[in-house]
Parts: C-alpha cells; structure tokens; sequence
C-alpha cells in the first residue's frame, strides 16, 4: 500500500521514476510496449506512437533535456526521434531504474480503493491480469495516442483516402496525388512539406492563422534555447557582490551561508551575499 503506481514509460513517466528512485519511494511502473520511449520511439510495438519517420523535436535539447541527465554535446541542435528514444534509453540506464519497469503490462483499470487507488494490469503475451492497490497513481500514458477525427463528420462525400496524423510514417503514399493537409500545428506543418516534395500539388487548410516560428533566430542561436552568459558577467538587475563580477555563488549555495567573497573578519559566516542572481 506505500507503493505508488506510475503508468506509462514515456519522457514522463522515466522522469517520475527517476524522481521516485532518488526519494527512495517505493513503485511499480508498467509500459504496454516493449521499450521505453512513448511517443518518441518510433513504429512502437504498444501500437501508440504517432511519431513519423522524419520527425525531429521542435525545441532545442538545451530546453528538453532531462536536468539529471543533460544531452550529450555530439547531439544535434533538434535532434529526431532516433535519437531522443535513445537519449531516454541512456537516462534510465544512468539511473539504474530499468528492471523496475513491467514492459507489455498494460494497465486496463484504475479505481478508488480505501486509502489509495486499486489498479488492474494484463500481461499482453499471457493474457493474465492482476490487481494492486497503490497509494498513488501517476498517470503517464501521453496525450497523442488517442486520434481524434472529426464530430460530426464533415458533410458531403469523399472517394479518396483520409488519413489522420497519428497513422502517417513516410510520403510515398502521396506520390502523384493531389493532397489536402487540415490543421497548421507542428505535425501538418511538416507533413504538408514532406508531402509536397512528392504529390503533384498540396494545400494546407486552417481554420485561423498563426504565427511560423524559425528554428534558429537569425539563422544562428536556436529560437528556444536559453540565453547564454559569459563567465564573470552579471544577469540584467543583478548587483555586483565586492569581487567586482556576478559569480552566481547564491545560486549555487545556500543563501543564507556567507558568499566566499564577503568571508572577513567583518563579515560573520551567515551574511547573505548582495548579490540578486
């Protein structure tokens, strides 16, 4: 009963047991596919990836990177899919969590039980089910295996075929074919270009505008990555502490412990250091 449940082994459900491994509380999470990775492992065996052949993340691994576990520097700025699933292999491995981990378990019910949560789970290679109560109950399964088509249908008929995003993998399909591409988020965006390379036209459909964003501001620092200080400058509003520059010693210890710069005969040990970085 002090076990807590987490369900799914995607980019957030490797992230809660990492935290939970480092509290040293006591879990159990269960992954429908053969690996980790949700979303981002591409033709996934639990059936629920929607990722695409060339798909690559839309934010910089600066802003995606686990803080435990930061990206390696041979990455590239957006790295694809291939990469980030082995990223998240990588992360688990460093943190020794893997064998805690039910893979092709997938969990078919979660209750309210007395004093936590009563969760039933299916081995999908034997069929057998079973149930645990956990006190808690982290729900990690993603949001994008689920597709959602139009409701009501759109009025009229269509002969040709319609294809919704979670299922698209390559363009081939679209060779020499007239397309029509509805939405102007990430996935039709990249579609609607993959697709152009090979039909013999494509229209991108919306419902209202929006803004395209670069990848790269000005063709050089990626829009989404964090600004960069050099050593020894100070954060805009920072005050400059007595050695002259902003060391950002306050973030890196406790703020009420005298900054190393402030250790006088004058200054007693529990001083704040002045700086505001």
């Amino acid at each position: 009963m002090d076990r807590v449940c987490v369900i799914g082994a995607g980019s957030s459900g490797i992230a809660a047991c990492q935290v939970l491994s480092a509290r040293g509380i006591e879990y159990d999470c269960y992954e429908t596919g053969s690996e980790i990775g949700g979303n981002w492992r591409y033709l996934n065996d639990n059936g629920m990836s929607s990722a695409y052949r060339s798909l690559h993340i839309n934010t910089s691994r600066q802003m995606m990177e686990f803080k435990s576990f930061p990206m390696p520097a041979h990455l590239p700025v957006y790295p694809s899919h291939f990469q980030i699933a082995e990223y998240f292999d990588d992360f688990v491995k460093h943190h020794g969590f893997r064998d805690r981990i039910r893979f092709r378990t997938e969990v078919t019910g979660v209750s309210v039980a007395s004093g936590g949560y009563s969760v039933t789970t299916r081995d999908r290679d034997t069929g057998e089910e079973v149930s645990g109560t956990y006190r808690s109950a982290i729900v990690a399964n993603g949001h994008h295996w689920s597709p959602r088509m139009p409701e009501p249908a759109f009025p009229g008929s269509f002969d040709g075929e319609e294809l919704h995003a979670h299922f698209y993998k390559t363009p081939e399909r679209f060779a020499d074919k007239k397309v029509l591409v509805l939405g102007i988020g990430n996935s039709a965006c990249d579609i609607a270009v993959e697709s152009s390379r090979v039909s013999a036209r494509t229209f991108l459909a919306m419902r209202r505008g929006a803004h395209i964003m670069p990848k790269y501001l000005f063709g050089m620092r990626p829009i989404t990555s964090r600004p960069r200080r050099s050593p020894g400058s100070r954060r805009p509003g920072c005050r400059r502490c007595p050695s002259g520059r902003c060391c950002g010693w306050r973030a890196a210890s406790s703020p009420t412990t005298a900054c190393p710069s402030l250790r006088t005969a004058s200054s007693p040990p529990t001083r704040r250091c002045p700086t505001t970085c």
